[in-house]
């Protein structure tokens, strides 16, 4: 079965309400075939991919609605409040790639002023759910105290944990506290 057949049965799929065919197939609508390989090529549908993704992040899809977060915060039609609304959506559902992204907007400030108690909020949950990134960064924010109070042991805690989920730079940064 070739490429476009694969996509043309997800488009089947999602349009009888298959939430994962939705999701699946605006993913591929969003890089388009080329960048698979195929031939021949099918350029990419934003319209089209972005129509998928509402759908399904509004049925309660967690991977849509992080995939949609990513996609307002990326694409030509950037609008950081939309990427902060579906974030926060797939955060609450738990989704730690989700709550990560969410806690770096809100540090940085994307969508409005930075918020610092919202993003230690957020690279928490993230770091319990096991996001090697997040640990990194919540260890950062243990380090210097922004947003919290200084912390030297909890930030080796969660380098230890970043550097254990295969992170280099916190190796680094174990090696300079101890």
């Amino acid at each position: 079965m070739s490429d476009h057949e694969k996509l043309d049965r997800l488009l089947a799929a999602a349009e009888h309400g298959d939430i994962a065919a939705m999701t699946h197939a605006a993913f591929i609508l969003t890089r388009g075939l080329e960048a698979a390989g195929a031939h021949p090529a099918l350029a990419a549908d934003l319209p089209r991919a972005l129509a998928l993704y509402e759908h399904a992040a509004a049925a309660g899809s967690l991977i849509a609605q992080y995939n949609l977060g990513c996609f307002y915060m990326s694409s030509a039609a950037r609008n950081y409040q939309s990427a902060q609304h579906w974030l926060e959506r797939a955060a609450q559902g738990g989704d730690a790639d989700a709550q990560f992204t969410l806690a770096y907007m809100l540090q940085r400030g994307l969508s409005g002023m930075p918020d610092h108690a919202g993003a230690y909020y957020w690279y928490k949950k993230a770091a319990y759910n096991g996001s090697g990134r997040a640990q990194y960064d919540l260890a950062c924010i243990y380090l210097n105290g922004q947003g919290v109070d200084c912390d030297r042991e909890k930030a080796i805690y969660w380098f230890e944990q970043a550097a254990q989920a295969g992170i280099s730079r916190a190796r680094a940064h174990l090696l300079e506290l101890q």
